[in-house]
């Protein structure tokens, strides 16, 4: 199968870019043949006569344009979802916006439906329409009962996935511990550093934030450590990052958003903790700082857990799947 991924940004950023490689990757080791393109895919569509195309965070630096050039001409095409753009004007449910100056409250869609009452408003009415008449894949079941809400389609809930040969321990971690938290938005409160931080002052704790450094260089910096922290105050549809840590074998500590809901058995594979509620991630630092066999017990099982269901081949075979559903006409308009 040919298939063509379509992103605004070319560029070798964190987030969606370095989703939109890993999925290049995983449907390559499934025998795929894979173009990424920026910008243009009307232009590339002709030249590359892909059998399906696959759109990411195009609202961002192309326009919904693209999605409905698909939809006329009947092209094969699904879109995935990394935020809530299709219905909430700032993405991400925040009440007062997510610029790094502004509060981390929830809006009322967090729990139930957008209320209008917010600093950004309510996306604009045409685009649920638009995106409603494409195919869409989302990162786990929470996200995707927060879309299905708001009257947005999920035709797929595909967990993301990484390579765990890369995100991978080799020889033992750090004895002593060593927190690590990462992002590469660490200005905005919705990444919830500021949480993080009035934790490690209550527990007179210090950690290290990993951003602004190439992808391949987090693996190295994230063996460096023994535990992480992805402490983001709204809704995030998936933690690459928590996977990554996960992935390496650190006991990782994260708010009990939609992705990490996904991802974490609290107890078992990690600790979950309530979104901006410093005092109960304060605890759950002491509780891993003091308790090396604890940390163990909890990167060993993280480790485990991302080998079973955070692998490239298994998501390779997840969007071959949803793809042969997509050429047999299996998710209509």
């Amino acid at each position: 199968m040919k298939v063509m991924l379509v992103h605004y940004n070319g560029g070798d950023g964190g987030g969606a870019e370095s989703a939109v490689r890993d999925q290049r990757r995983a449907l390559e080791l499934c025998g795929h043949e894979v173009h990424v393109c920026f910008q243009r895919p009307e232009r590339d569509y002709a030249r590359i006569k892909p059998d399906v195309v696959h759109f990411h965070t195009v609202h961002v630096g192309m326009g919904l344009g693209v999605l409905e050039w698909a939809q006329a001409r009947r092209i094969p095409h699904c879109i995935s979802l990394h935020d809530y753009w299709p219905f909430c004007g700032d993405r991400m449910l925040m009440k007062y916006g997510a610029m790094p100056s502004r509060s981390d409250e929830p809006c009322s869609a967090v729990e139930g439906v957008c209320d209008g009452q917010c600093i950004n408003g309510p996306a604009g009415p045409d685009i649920p329409e638009i995106v409603n008449g494409s195919p869409t894949v989302i990162f786990s079941e929470y996200a995707g009962d927060i879309f299905r809400r708001h009257g947005i389609r999920v035709d797929a809930v595909i967990p993301h996935a990484i390579d765990t040969d890369v995100f991978c321990p080799k020889g033992p971690l750090p004895v002593e511990p060593v927190i690590l938290t990462m992002s590469a938005w660490v200005a905005f409160n919705t990444k919830g550093m500021h949480v993080l931080q009035a934790a490690l002052k209550r527990e007179h704790l210090s950690a290290k934030c990993i951003t602004g450094v190439a992808r391949d260089q987090v693996p190295d910096l994230l063996r460096t450590g023994n535990i992480f922290v992805f402490p983001s105050t709204y809704q995030e549809t998936w933690g690459l990052c928590l996977t990554e840590a996960m992935s390496t074998g650190l006991a990782c500590i994260a708010s009990g958003v939609a992705g990490p809901r996904a991802q974490i058995r609290d107890g078992f594979n990690g600790i979950l903790v309530p979104p901006r509620d410093a005092d109960a991630l304060a605890d759950a630092l002491r509780r891993l700082v003091n308790d090396r066999d604890e940390r163990e017990r909890l990167g060993a099982n993280a480790r485990a857990w991302a080998l079973e269901h955070a692998n490239l081949r298994r998501m390779g075979r997840d969007y071959t799947r949803f793809y042969e559903g997509l050429l047999g006409g299996q998710y209509g308009a």
